[in-house]
């Protein structure tokens, strides 16, 4: 069926209207995409139908005296009637079968592999014109490029003068635009990809704070006996912590609290 799009269902319906020339009460619509309003721009999509003309009823062919004659003959010869009949011999091979066979292809793999590059790629360039519009309207002068691109990975680096204004007190403004990019991503056309953003080497100098933010942790515990509560962070940091950690004979580490306020506590091993 012919698709059609509109802001609304309406808008939608009424392009059919115009491009088959007939009434809206001759055609036969399906409801493929509701449209949405999106939230500050991510997510918005348009309404979506197929739409194609109302099938007209065709007159019944007289088949029945035919089936009735066929059946009397089949009557009177019931063996000749049957060997009429062609058989169609089946395929020995199973659906399921072949489906495992073509997941198991490597040219089925690379194929979706390079598909997904491809979408995160698409997805990852209309990232940066959304950040470059997010910087823009805040008053900070950014280039925003795509670095790395994986299948459900990509790394942005931002280039500016003042770097101090992308990352924010403590890292807040990347690490809340990172959130919000993750969402741009899912929102369209690349889901579950992980986006990682980074300016003058942040991420790398905030690996290595990290590492001694553990290491006086430990300390910390292991001298008071008692746990210690960190600030709450991103999930690729709180991994790193435990990572750090894991392992240790004197303390053990778990997560407390919910998104975006979630923390890593360092708690002694007995």
């Amino acid at each position: 069926m012919p698709i059609y799009t509109g802001k609304t269902i309406t808008d939608a319906k009424q392009a059919a209207v115009a491009d088959l020339g007939v009434g809206a009460d001759q055609l036969t619509v399906k409801v493929l995409q509701e449209p949405r309003n999106g939230f500050f721009g991510i997510g918005r999509r348009a309404a979506k139908i197929s739409a194609n003309l109302v099938a007209k009823l065709q007159p019944a062919e007289s088949s029945a005296p035919a089936s009735s004659a066929a059946a009397t003959e089949l009557a009177k010869h019931p063996t000749s009637g049957q060997a009429t009949v062609p058989v169609t011999p089946r395929s020995t091979t199973s659906p399921a079968a072949i489906t495992a066979e073509n997941e198991l292809d490597p040219a089925v793999i690379k194929a979706r592999h390079a598909a997904n590059l491809a979408k995160v790629r698409t997805a990852g360039d209309q990232l940066v014109e959304y950040l470059r519009g997010i910087f823009k309207t805040l008053g900070v002068g950014t280039v925003p490029a795509i670095t790395q691109v994986e299948a459900h990975a990509i790394t942005i680096n931002i280039k500016t003068p003042k770097p101090g204004r992308v990352i924010g007190r403590h890292g807040q403004r990347i690490n809340a635009l990172e959130q919000l990019s993750n969402v741009f991503m899912n929102y369209h056309g690349a889901p579950k990809t992980v986006v990682m953003l980074d300016t003058a080497d942040y991420r790398e100098r905030r690996r290595q704070a990290l590492r001694e933010l553990a290491q006086r942790a430990e300390t910390e515990v292991v001298a008071s006996g008692q746990a210690v509560f960190l600030d709450p962070m991103p999930a690729r940091e709180r991994k790193q912590l435990h990572k750090e950690l894991e392992g240790n004979p004197h303390v053990k580490t778990y997560s407390h609290g919910r998104e975006p306020y979630r923390s890593v506590v360092v708690a002694p091993q007995n």
